[in-house]
């Protein structure tokens, strides 16, 4: 059982000046969390997976180790290229769908970057729009 001090988190949502709703649901999350037993040297890494997982982000970049990816910068993308969405680059509903998702630049249209996703996913993603801040271009 993890113990927590409910006034000292109350006191830190004051002073941080969280809004009601979001401070109430993190006190429903940490009663939650007080009555799980996990092992203090496990703590931080369950909380970030938890996060991650909660917020729709994707935990795995890609099956081959042998790739290199780098961030996409708009105007170094070119039709053709092989891209991946960022793991964080959505959220909830939105991020199960696309966050980690791969595809071919099929055309560049007024800073949208637009792809044909290639990872034999569902759903099938044809002309979807992406920023360029959104992607990882393969370098190698």
């Amino acid at each position: 059982m993890n113990k927590i001090d409910f006034d000292w988190v109350k006191e830190q949502l004051t002073k941080a000046r969280i809004k009601r709703g979001p401070g109430d649901v993190a006190i429903q999350l940490l009663e939650v969390f007080e009555t799980i037993d996990i092992p203090e040297k496990l703590v931080a890494e369950a909380v970030d997976v938890f996060a991650r997982l909660a917020k729709g982000h994707a935990l795995v970049d890609s099956d081959d180790s042998e790739e290199v990816w780098a961030p996409a910068l708009a105007g170094h993308i070119k039709v053709a290229d092989q891209v991946r969405v960022k793991t964080d680059a959505f959220s909830g509903s939105l991020g199960k769908i696309h966050n980690g998702r791969r595809g071919t630049v099929i055309a560049i249209r007024y800073g949208d970057i637009i792809i044909n996703n290639t990872d034999n996913k569902s759903p099938k993603l044809e002309g979807a729009h992406y920023p360029a801040y959104h992607l990882e271009k393969r370098i190698k």
